[in-house]
């Protein structure tokens, strides 16, 4: 452990806690995306990065454009286009799915069914397999017919004729829940990194289970883990330990750091000051304006504002001052869904 780092329990303790402040200032996890500007920052952060793991090259302004205008800028092939907007699409069902399941019942891992696993995969894949299907890969949802290897791995994946058995042990651990002491975020790193060593699918695996891990932490109240694409060293090398030394805590730790910094994200709005530097969308809720637009204003020198690792921030102040010299010149501020297609 680096010296100043806290320990793993500490980080799942300080998870509690964070947890525990976003139940009680926030009521929990927001329930639509279109309603709150930092959960689909949330939504289109993950589907950039979890489709760039896959080996995806769309671009954060080309993913916007595709999943928020319809757009298919830039010249990639038209299966990049499809994965994003089919990643987009299944997120938006888990993310809004895993929220009500959560409010309806005191066990909601209970809900997750063999019929939610299916439909996901269909969700990510059905539109790029219409296009080119994968050579014996039977239809999208059903479990794989054939034998595969994962690149660079040393696991192996059982034969087809186990697969369905093994799924139906994984779907058993996860209705039983976290077990006594098992902290949520553990949970389902853990199952995460058991659904992928069976690897149940032809093709699809990594995004269907990043769906599914994220699916099963908001079940349990948490926000979804992002794994950006430039950790993907660290993440297959953290599940390869999980999987076959069976040593979970690389994984844990990066899935529990990926929550933290979206528990953080959710709640910062609350903690902040009139001075405290904030993105743009957590900005945007309670103004006349959407997020896009103030970037757009960033962008554009109009508005008070600084780029911080590829990301427009600013403060309320400024945006208050805005609002105030539009006002001023006696110009009314309107809320605006123009874009500058940044994230």
């Amino acid at each position: 452990m680096t010296a100043g780092r806290p320990s793993l329990q500490q980080l799942l303790q300080r998870l509690t806690e964070t947890n525990e402040a976003l139940r009680q200032q926030l009521g929990g996890l927001p329930t639509s995306i279109q309603a709150n500007g930092i959960w689909k920052d949330i939504w289109l952060e993950e589907t950039h990065h979890s489709t760039a793991l896959e080996g995806n090259t769309l671009t954060p302004r080309e993913l916007f454009e595709l999943v928020e205008h319809g757009l298919a800028t830039g010249s990639k092939d038209l299966v990049y286009y499809l994965e994003v907007q089919s990643y987009a699409q299944a997120a938006t069902w888990v993310y809004e799915q895993a929220v009500e399941d959560s409010r309806a019942s005191q066990a909601p891992w209970t809900l997750l069914t063999m019929g939610h696993i299916r439909q996901i995969h269909n969700e990510l894949v059905g539109p790029v397999w219409a296009v080119r299907p994968p050579a014996g890969a039977g239809r999208p949802g059903e479990w794989r017919r054939n034998s595969v290897t994962i690149t660079g791995s040393p696991v192996k994946p059982p034969p087809p004729g186990l697969v369905e058995s093994r799924m139906d042990e994984w779907l058993q651990a996860v209705t039983a829940g976290p077990q006594p002491g098992q902290h949520p975020v553990e949970w389902a790193a853990l199952l995460h990194a058991d659904f992928e060593a069976i690897h149940p699918f032809s093709d699809g695996n990594g995004r269907t289970g990043r769906l599914l891990m994220n699916y099963l932490l908001i079940l349990t109240g948490y926000p979804p883990a992002i794994i950006y694409k430039n950790q993907r060293s660290r993440y297959i090398s953290a599940l390869q330990q999980a999987q076959v030394q069976k040593d979970n805590r690389g994984l844990v730790e990066l899935v529990a750091r990926a929550v933290v910094d979206n528990l953080n994200r959710l709640l910062l709005p609350t903690l902040a000051t009139e001075e405290t530097y904030l993105p743009l969308s957590a900005l945007a809720e309670g103004t006349p304006y959407t997020s896009s637009y103030l970037r757009k204003l960033a962008d554009q020198g109009k508005l008070n504002a600084l780029k911080q690792g590829g990301q427009w921030v600013s403060t309320r102040r400024n945006v208050e001052a805005y609002v105030e010299s539009k006002s001023s010149r006696g110009r009314k501020p309107v809320a605006s869904q123009e874009s500058d297609g940044e994230q």
